[in-house]
């Protein structure tokens, strides 16, 4: 009578060791609201990734603090400036910019807010660039158009300017803005919300 052996199975080799897993904005929000994080660590979600922002330079903190004087003073009723807080952009974004220029109805001032702000609520973003003004300026430039973020502001320390973008549109599955403006020393940097150009900040206001 014939034996009949049977193949050894054999293993799989189209099937990764390692998946990444990608996080979502509500589970890190829950994760944050947990308080499973850190306090005293920055962290944010970017491409469903956790991230941690670097530690800010002499020139990063002396710039933000001209940006908070200029802005505080400036903005008409209805808008807030946050300092470094988390903005959803879509389901894998959360990220913590520098300065967000937002409405404050329902979302500053509360001690239990419902949601983060998102890209309805926020007239302005704000990066200080003293080491990322290539990513500031390529990744994150891309994310916040894509996001339909109006006004997009980067403040190049090293430069000695400010790119003012705004215009967001999105093509070939590519956030881009159809317009940028820099302005330099002696120059006026334009404080637009909702799409009216409501007044003029001094470049030497923000920077000497």
């Amino acid at each position: 009578m014939a034996t009949v052996t049977k193949p050894e199975p054999q293993a799989r080799t189209d099937i990764p060791a390692i998946v990444p897993y990608d996080m979502t904005v509500d589970l890190f929000d829950r994760i944050v609201e947990a308080g499973l994080l850190p306090h005293d660590r920055r962290i944010f979600l970017w491409d469903g990734r956790l991230c941690e922002k670097m530690a800010k330079t002499r020139a990063h903190v002396s710039i933000g603090g001209s940006v908070t004087m200029a802005l505080a003073r400036t903005l008409p009723d209805g808008w807030s400036l946050v300092p470094e807080g988390t903005i959803v952009l879509d389901e894998r974004n959360s990220p913590l910019p520098d300065f967000s220029v937002v409405r404050t109805a329902d979302l500053v001032g509360l001690r239990e807010p419902s949601r983060y702000p998102g890209p309805n609520d926020v007239g302005i973003l704000i990066e200080i660039a003293v080491t990322s003004l290539k990513s500031d300026l390529s990744d994150s430039l891309e994310a916040y158009a894509r996001a339909g973020i109006p006004v997009y502001w980067v403040v190049d320390v090293a430069g000695r300017r400010v790119f003012v973008h705004s215009e967001p549109a999105t093509i070939e599955n590519r956030g881009q803005y159809g317009k940028v403006e820099i302005i330099g020393p002696g120059g006026q940097i334009p404080l637009v919300l909702d799409g009216e150009k409501l007044a003029e900040i001094p470049f030497d206001s923000i920077m000497k």
